[in-house]
């Protein structure tokens, strides 16, 4: 009964080793150098066996890495090599071989894997990246730069409302706003005054538009720029309104309810700097809500362009080398 009871054994531990075997020629040119991967789990036997298909073949030096640098076994001045060995480490095993002839040799490489483990170790690669940076190098790159253009620079007058109806006289008034090819965004500049001398003055000074190129180029920032401008006086109060349709702007002018853009719109304003994101087709309605009195009004109309400009820039170009790590799958 004995010998059955351990023949079973044998075959049982036997039947869940997994055994990998390869068998291939390598072709090595002369002083031509080769690597071959051996995948391995731990405690897994390795045999390995090498030899040269000439007997003119001379002797070769065959090492074995844990990869990628570990050296295991070295092998100097032999035409075979034959080694088995217990692996002390999971992962990639590096056999190289290194052809001394100065002719082309052809070697019979063999090796078999007997695992502990049910399944055959098998390699995976990741895929890695290294960046390197080259000599300086000048190059004409597109740069975008913003420029502020003022386009409307304009004052007059808007009658009281009791003079508008009973006298005939406008009280409120559209002006449509002409916005340059690639418009940003576009601010108007607002003063308003019941004295027209006020309006003169402060009409005289509006510099907005070269202020706001100046702040844009030393700050990059639109809207810190843009804070760094100082609004116009302003005594008397007016509603402005922003439309985008040609309808609404009909409507506004015939007393109509129309519809306006909310973030461009601002009611009983006496001055100030109003940003208008939008840059389609656009309308300002406005009125003077004064019973009494008319008002002289001043107003600006700025874009904020971006323009594409070719400047020169020195660059160090990246080198992208990509490669593959073996790993063992596990």
């Amino acid at each position: 009964m004995k010998p059955t009871f351990y023949l079973i054994i044998f075959l049982i531990v036997f039947s869940i080793q997994a055994q990998t075997s390869n068998s291939e020629i390598v072709a090595l040119g002369p002083d031509e150098e080769k690597e071959i991967l051996i995948p391995a789990y731990e405690n897994d036997v390795v045999t390995i066996s090498i030899t040269p298909k000439s007997k003119k073949a001379k002797k070769n030096n065959f090492l074995l890495y844990q990869y990628p640098s570990k050296l295991l076994v070295k092998v100097e001045g032999e035409k075979t090599f034959s080694q088995t060995i217990t692996i002390s480490n999971n992962g990639i095993y590096k056999l190289v071989l290194r052809n001394n002839n100065s002719k082309l040799s052809d070697y019979q490489l063999n090796y078999e894997i007997v695992s502990s483990r049910k399944k055959k170790p098998q390699i995976g690669y990741k895929v890695k990246k290294d960046t390197t940076y080259g000599f300086p190098t000048e190059r004409l790159v597109d740069k975008k730069k913003l420029q502020s253009v003022s386009i409307q620079n304009e004052k007059f007058y808007l009658n009281s409302t009791s003079n508008a109806l009973l006298k005939g006289g406008k009280n409120r008034i559209i002006m449509p706003v002409s916005l340059p090819k690639n418009t940003v965004e576009w601010y108007y500049v607002f003063s308003a005054s019941r004295e027209e001398n006020d309006i003169k003055n402060t009409l005289s000074s509006f510099n907005f538009a070269s202020q706001l190129t100046k702040f844009i180029k030393e700050d990059n920032e639109i809207q810190s720029a843009v804070s760094n401008l100082n609004p116009p006086p302003g005594a008397n109060i007016c509603d402005i309104y922003v439309v985008n349709s040609d309808k609404d702007a009909e409507l506004f002018k015939e007393k109509e309810d129309f519809k306006s853009n909310l973030e461009g719109t601002r009611e009983n304003f006496k001055s100030g700097i109003v940003k208008v994101s939008t840059t389609d087709k656009s309308y300002l309605g406005i009125r003077n809500p004064d019973n009494i009195y008319g008002i002289h009004i001043a107003i600006e109309i700025i874009a904020l362009v971006a323009k594409t400009e070719k400047v020169k820039e020195t660059v160090n170009i990246p080198i992208i080398k990509t490669y593959q790590i073996p790993y063992l799958i596990d």
